[in-house]
């Protein structure tokens, strides 16, 4: 993203003529894809930051869940242990004696039937309050653990609801970055036609050959007007030190640079001239041009168009005038 948006996003001045405009209007459309490309990110990211917290909760509440179905467990077994107790307790004092003892010397007038249920009742009386303890114990555990079960399944729906939003934005996100990827595309188009425009238009602008007067010896025919031989072609000129040659108006490795690159140094595919590899390896180089600074990219080129001309770069130097 960032990538292609220093790419085109960069303010290369063109005349405000026909044509030029749609190249800032696709600039702009750039710049607004960015800016949304990065607020998209944004929320993906909070999304992200959401769902960890909603785990988290979930987390929370599974714990306690089952300390509450641990509560519920210890709080019937103890139940169930003092009922047994109550009902052992009876039979026994019943059977061999015990606190029946005592109750017998006060209730020899009654029967066996009736020493019993007295008996029953004493002991139930006793141990009433602890089982009812233990009753509502188990029944406080149990309505936590029904309200835990409840929070969890709010959470579990929440958390599947914030994954189900992050998957819709990265979706969304998807979407913008092929948008930016065509519009970058579309302002390298633009700006390669207006390039060749200003360039057609400077040579259109160039002085036609001025007609040279031959006068003829006496007796020779009349004098005529006569365009004269062609001059000769001037030879090539090699680019200055500095690694630019003249390119209509412009300079010739900017021109190169921008149609091959968008000016981008670190352009995948070869940098700012689009080298490949095995063209940079034979100059000398390793790893792929972008990797490198440039300064060093600039000098490559430099050192290839020395020893082959122009023809490495055919397309983008004929739209340059240089071919």
């Amino acid at each position: 993203m960032s990538l292609l948006t220093s790419v085109f996003v960069q303010s290369t001045a063109f005349p405000r003529v026909a044509g030029a405009a749609s190249v800032d209007d696709k600039r702009a459309e750039a710049e607004r894809l960015t800016n949304e490309l990065s607020a998209q990110a944004q929320r993906v990211i909070e999304a992200d930051r959401r769902i960890r917290t909603a785990e988290a909760a979930m987390g929370d509440v599974q714990e306690s869940l089952r300390q509450a179905e641990n509560g519920v467990r210890v709080a019937t077994q103890h139940q169930d242990e003092a009922r047994g107790r109550l009902a052992g307790q009876a039979v026994d004092a019943y059977t061999h004696g015990g606190s029946v003892s005592v109750l017998g010397k006060r209730l020899r007038a009654s029967s066996d039937l009736v020493v019993y249920d007295t008996y029953l009742s004493l002991v139930a009386g006793m141990d009433r309050s602890a089982v009812e303890e233990l009753r509502g114990t188990k029944q406080d555990l149990a309505a936590r653990q029904a309200i835990l079960a409840t929070t969890l399944a709010r959470a579990k729906n929440e958390a599947a609801q914030i994954v189900s939003e992050k998957s819709s934005l990265q979706a969304a996100e998807e979407t913008q970055r092929a948008n930016l990827t065509k519009v970058n595309g579309e302002v390298t188009s633009l700006v390669a036609a207006e390039q060749a425009r200003r360039l057609a238009q400077a040579a259109a602008a160039r002085p036609a050959p001025v007609p040279t007067l031959v006068i003829a010896a006496a007796g020779a025919p009349k004098p005529t007007l006569s365009a004269g031989p062609a001059p000769a072609a001037p030879p090539p000129t090699a680019a200055p030190a500095g690694g630019s040659s003249p390119a209509g108006n412009g300079d010739a490795w900017a021109c190169i640079r921008q149609l091959e690159s968008g000016n981008n140094y670190s352009s995948p595919g070869g940098g700012a001239y689009q080298f490949e590899d095995g063209t940079w390896h034979s100059l000398g180089y390793s790893g792929s041009a972008q990797d490198y600074p440039p300064d060093v990219q600039d000098a490559a080129a430099r050192q290839l168009q020395a020893a082959e001309g122009w023809a490495p770069w055919p397309n983008t130097a004929r739209m340059c005038g240089l071919l």
